[in-house]
């Protein structure tokens, strides 16, 4: 029993993990009454926290998919595969239909973006600006998105920068407008044919997080996120503002290290703004412990800056004028 997971993904890892195990039940391929590996061995074949599967496996069982019983193991549920007729076909059209995109080399990220905009067609929205946001890590573009759904009618998808640098499909083709970070902006020309889609923001921490990070001077650092990319910006954001922390070490969510062992001597945790869409339960758990413990916690929240986000403003004012023209 295999699973696949992408570590760097925007979905959590225990998520995919849940959304594995549901599709092979809904597909008949892990019957009612089939033992599932337990939380050790699972983790193990998959190079994951043990943490990790038994927050996935605890999901499952809330949603009445499998039974985990104590010294007998885990069994899928028998009312797990009452499903009506119509949607077992459904399930396997949609299992064919992204078999046959993953083999036309299209990643996750873009499939869902793909579902996404065939679904906008038919829902007609065309008041809404359609807008893809495109950076090297999830917790930016998570971040991003979220300063940006302040503004009415947008529609906002999310992918990731290698996904958009590769071919086969051209995103002017689908989007009225793709943001990204003046990082990126060199590298996306290219790409974007239609240079006037195209928008460049400027991203920093916010001032909240950056008066809180002045503070732990002194300090035994310890950064939490889901990409090596963001543990970077976090570091540079050390260095701007010359603090002599030390013992500064990153963990990655959903990695084999003993986080409990990892904050135990730490006085700061310096998290993204939206860290719960990227741990686990169990990694949520002992960050919330840590704080109870008196250790600060600094959530990071990266931001498009001022000047920036009134740019896109205007930008989406003029694309949203430019559909009735």
């Amino acid at each position: 029993m295999k699973f696949s997971i992408d570590k760097n993904g925007t979905v959590s890892i225990y998520q995919q993990l849940v959304n594995q195990i549901m599709r092979r039940v809904q597909n008949g391929e892990l019957p009612a009454g089939k033992k599932l590996p337990t939380v050790r061995e699972l983790a193990d074949q998959i190079g994951i926290a043990r943490g990790t599967v038994k927050h996935a496996y605890e999901e499952l069982e809330r949603q009445g998919i499998i039974k985990m019983t104590r010294g007998k193991g885990t069994f899928v549920q028998e009312q797990a595969q009452q499903e009506s007729s119509a949607k077992v076909r459904a399930m396997n059209a949609i299992e064919k239909l992204l078999d046959e995109m993953e083999s036309l080399s299209f990643s996750s990220q873009e499939i869902q973006m793909f579902f996404n905009l065939k679904l906008r067609e038919r829902m007609e929205h065309d008041d809404n600006v359609c807008i893809i946001f495109i950076d090297c890590n999830p917790e930016t573009l998570t971040n991003i998105i979220n300063q940006i759904s302040v503004i009415p009618n947008i529609e906002a998808h999310k992918l990731l920068l290698p996904d958009a640098l590769k071919e086969p499909f051209v995103m002017d083709d689908f989007a009225d407008l793709v943001i990204t970070t003046s990082t990126h902006m060199n590298q996306l020309s290219g790409v974007v044919t239609n240079k006037d889609k195209l928008v460049q923001v400027v991203t920093a921490p916010s001032s909240q997080t950056v008066a809180k990070m002045a503070m732990i001077g002194g300090k035994s650092v310890g950064i939490l996120c889901a990409s090596e990319t963001y543990s970077h910006i976090i570091r540079k954001s050390m260095q701007n503002l010359e603090l002599s922390c030390h013992d500064v070490e990153t963990y990655l969510f959903g990695n084999a290290l003993d986080l409990e062992s990892f904050l135990r001597h730490k006085d700061v945790v310096i998290v993204p703004n939206d860290f719960l869409l990227f741990c686990s339960r169990n990694e949520s758990d002992l960050i919330r412990q840590a704080g109870d413990e008196g250790k600060i916690i600094i959530r990071y929240n990266y931001q498009i800056d001022g000047g920036s986000f009134l740019n896109v403003q205007e930008k989406i004012e003029s694309a949203r004028t430019a559909k009735y023209l």
